[in-house]
């Protein structure tokens, strides 16, 4: 079972289906929940707030880390300057929590943008 939905990662980055599909944004889930189960182990239902979280950030990072998704988000008026702060707002909430359990994730953010 995933740590978030497609509805979480919509919500938290405004990407419409139009941009993704729902099958496409849960195979981005899939990868970012194996990271999470690679860092801190795997957790059980009822998942806590910020594994679902952290889950729907890691997906978000993911999607505007992909050249060709980042074009089509920008076509939808957002400009490169508002990718770039959400992108680095979304990095800093991504070490906080990484923080909370415990872990120090300095190569995680610079990472995600080789995805």
């Amino acid at each position: 079972m995933p740590y978030c939905s497609a509805a979480d990662v919509r919500l938290l980055s405004g990407i419409t289906s139009d941009v993704i599909s729902d099958i496409d944004l849960e195979g981005f889930i899939e990868f970012s929940d194996q990271q999470i189960n690679d860092d801190l182990g795997s957790f059980s239902a009822p998942f806590p707030t910020r594994i679902k979280d952290l889950s729907a950030l890691l997906t978000a990072i993911r999607l505007f880390n992909r050249p060709d998704l980042r074009f089509r988000v920008s076509q939808t008026g957002l400009t490169e300057q508002d990718i770039e702060k959400a992108l680095e707002r979304w990095r800093r909430e991504v070490d906080r929590i990484y923080a909370y359990y415990g872990k120090v994730v300095s190569e995680a953010p610079d990472s995600l943008k080789m995805v």
